[in-house]
């Protein structure tokens, strides 16, 4: 299945509609994953699970709580916890 394909069943989008979107989100957590593990090949599922966070978040970059009708919201300034330690687990030391 195509890496566009599964981020659409993830996200539960029906159509191609956000599929530029999906494509743009992919080249950048592919670049930001592979700078930050200095890996050679990106992980598609950790890429994946970034997409999906970065998606989620679209709209409401910068802010770091939102509280309407009585349901209080807050956002992780960076991936969450786990995303986090999946892109660790990668990381590779750099000799210089």
């Amino acid at each position: 299945m195509a890496q566009i394909d599964t981020l659409r069943i993830l996200l539960q989008i029906a159509d191609s509609s956000h599929d530029n979107l999906l494509n743009v989100l992919v080249d950048q957590c592919e670049q930001e994953y592979l700078d930050r593990t200095h890996q050679d090949e990106a992980d598609e599922s950790i890429v994946n699970a970034m997409v999906i966070e970065r998606f989620n978040r679209l709209g409401n970059e910068g802010v770091q709580s939102m509280s309407y009708s009585g349901i209080s919201e807050s956002f992780e300034s960076d991936y969450s916890e786990a995303v986090q330690r999946l892109i660790r687990s990668k990381a590779r030391m750099v000799t210089l």
